[in-house]
């Protein structure tokens, strides 16, 4: 099912464009100038609340009519990429996760932030370190224990980030300077969960193809938010990689006619 990874992929990457569009014009025009607080009853706000909520609806769509397709319960098959293209897109996401990281241990930070953004940046690093192993260990079926590490680490880097985001939004005023990025970094989280499941033997084909997908789009989407480099290239670096992984989970299906032994759905 490679023609429907394509398309399904290339409208992920095209509507977060719109999605990292339209968040900026809200960036720019919901904010009053003199108090920096939003302004009511703005409609680009009504716009990206839409474009949210038909992305949602459309991947959702997407992701249930897969139910008729089967996908290996294996990890080194539901996730095994087809060309070196695929490993190098899976490993590029570790070096930016890691620079990311060293950068906010760096970082001069808020008072009321140092220690959860910098927790979050050594989230970082243990995040690159299993991506790593992740990437070099997918093939093996050897390999369990160094996988399940993987997934745990970016699980711990997901728990983490969440934390860092709340705290630093805390006390703001302002919800739609910090909903998306919340959303962002729930939907990596929950698609860490699902992928996770496949190394823990309990699939979820469905949810894990959706939250990737829908965590691509919104990590893109809250990149162009007002924060420290080094989010951004988080946010950067996690879409790649939920993209890169939804991709392969799509790639690698069949049709229920062609059934795979072994395989899950959910």
């Amino acid at each position: 099912m490679q023609s429907e990874a394509y398309k399904l992929t290339g409208f992920t990457a095209v509507a977060g464009a719109l999605g990292f569009l339209l968040r900026w014009l809200q960036d720019m025009q919901i904010l009053d100038a003199e108090t920096g607080l939003a302004e009511q009853g703005r409609p680009i706000s009504y716009i990206v609340a839409a474009v949210i909520v038909l992305m949602a609806a459309g991947l959702g769509a997407a992701a249930f009519s897969l139910r008729r397709c089967e996908i290996p319960a294996e990890p080194e098959k539901a996730l095994a990429g087809k060309s070196f293209l695929y490993t190098a897109v899976c490993v590029v996401p570790a070096v930016l996760l890691f620079a990311a990281g060293v950068m906010m241990l760096f970082t001069a930070w808020p008072e009321s932030q140092a220690t959860v953004r910098r927790l979050s940046g050594a989230g970082a690093m243990l995040a690159a370190i299993g991506t790593v192993l992740v990437a070099v260990n997918l093939k093996d079926p050897e390999k369990a224990g160094p996988r399940r590490v993987g997934v745990a680490l970016l699980i711990l880097f997901g728990g983490l980030w969440l934390i860092a985001e709340y705290k630093s939004a805390a006390s703001d005023p302002v919800l739609w300077r910090y909903a998306v990025e919340i959303l962002a970094v729930c939907a990596a989280l929950l698609s860490y969960y699902y992928i996770a499941g496949y190394f823990y033997g309990e699939p979820s084909p469905r949810l894990a193809v959706f939250c990737c997908f829908m965590g691509t789009f919104l990590c893109i989407m809250s990149a162009v938010d007002e924060h420290t480099l080094a989010v951004s290239v988080c946010y950067g670096a996690v879409a790649v990689q939920q993209l890169a992984w939804g991709y392969a989970l799509v790639t690698n299906m069949r049709p229920a006619a062609e059934r795979i032994p072994g395989a899950e759905t959910d």
